[in-house]
């Protein structure tokens, strides 16, 4: 006669838990899976997001570069060692261009630019500069300056030497002749033979810190634009003789070309997106021309 057991032997036993601890594993396997291609998922998202609308902004501000500017002037230029390129926009805000009257010497704290003959170097002086700075324009400069608060960028420009540098335009002297610089030394001589100018300015620069790439406006202090960047390539492509596209290694422009030799200007932007124990690396390349390069020289 048979009899009903009150319990499982130690066999069921462990055959029961050895099942269960395979269930549970599978399950704990499968939560953790999904976790990760939720990071994965999450960290992608971001990256591309935040990638895409840094490189779109980039992209946006080189394209303006060159607006009513010369052949002769750096409107788009590219410095720096290799994998740590600069790559700097620059566009005239207005039409009028000043001349400059006097020497400015590199060093010095001189705080006036002669924009006139008057009180200027006096002597031979270029055929730009004028008995009154209102003959050159002076007085849109006035009041653009007034509009933006007192205080704006300039930049003057010897267009012989190819130097050039930012500075901060606050003021005019009583005679409305000069153009007053606020604070600094001069980098650079600009002897007036080589009649050089001023230039109301727009510039902006982008260049990869550590791991952040840096936007930078004028004279002020970079800001840091987009985390998680690993590598940032900049590549300024022109025509060789053959007509076939050479990407240009060091500085661009450099002579005997000019910033209108640009035929592409393309940049590969590599960032990292982490989330979690996951990390997603994407590459970017934006390939465009600055419409002023077909501009006609002014």
């Amino acid at each position: 006669m048979t009899t009903a057991r009150d319990g499982f032997t130690l066999t069921e036993l462990l055959i029961a838990m050895a099942v269960g601890g395979i269930i549970m594993a599978a399950l704990l396997q499968l939560v953790l899976s999904t976790q990760r291609l939720y990071q994965s998922d999450s960290a992608r998202t971001t990256v591309n997001q935040n990638a895409t609308v840094a490189l779109t902004a980039m992209t946006n501000d080189l394209r303006q570069a060159g607006e009513r500017l010369t052949r002769d002037f750096p409107a788009l230029s590219v410095d720096g060692a290799a994998g740590a390129e600069r790559v700097t926009m620059r566009r005239s805000v207005l039409d009028a261009v000043l001349p400059v009257c006097k020497d400015v010497k590199g060093g010095t704290a001189t705080d006036v630019v002669f924009i006139s003959k008057k009180g200027g170097g006096g002597g031979s002086l270029p055929p730009n500069c004028k008995d009154s700075s209102a003959e050159v324009g002076f007085n849109e400069w006035i009041a653009y300056r007034k509009a933006q608060g007192g205080k704006v960028d300039a930049f003057i420009f010897d267009p012989v030497t190819g130097q050039g540098e930012m500075f901060t335009y606050d003021a005019e002297d009583g005679s409305g002749q000069h153009i007053h610089r606020s604070g600094g030394k001069w980098l650079n001589d600009y002897p007036v033979d080589n009649k050089p100018r001023v230039y109301m300015m727009e510039q902006v620069s982008y260049q990869q810190s550590g791991t952040y790439l840096m936007r930078q406006v004028g004279n002020e202090p970079a800001i840091a634009y987009l985390p998680g960047v690993t590598s940032l390539d900049i590549r300024p492509i022109v025509l060789n003789a053959a007509g076939a596209e050479t990407t240009v290694t060091g500085p661009f422009p450099a002579a005997p070309l000019s910033w209108k030799d640009l035929y592409r200007l393309d940049i590969v932007l590599t960032a990292q997106q982490r989330a979690g124990s996951q990390a997603v690396t994407r590459t970017y390349t934006s390939s465009f021309v600055p419409r002023n390069v077909f501009s006609e020289d002014r």
